[in-house]
């Protein structure tokens, strides 16, 4: 009986070892995406692309309501 005890404890605590492990690489991985996405955002505006998607959105919206 001693022995199951001390096998459910062993399991319970590297499950949730492993539980934690899980929910930090969650978070880096997440930080990552973050990275990439303000990169590319970064990349558009410095390259000037930003200004004309501006200048294109504006032609459309004034044909529109014109």
């Amino acid at each position: 009986m001693q022995n199951l005890k001390l096998l459910k404890a062993i399991v319970e605590r590297k499950n949730r070892l492993r539980r934690g492990a899980d929910e930090g690489q969650t978070v880096f991985e997440y930080l990552g995406i973050i990275v990439i996405i303000a990169l590319i955002i970064a990349a558009i505006i410095g390259s000037g692309l930003a200004a004309n998607i501006a200048n294109a959105i504006q032609e459309v919206l004034a044909d529109i309501t014109g």
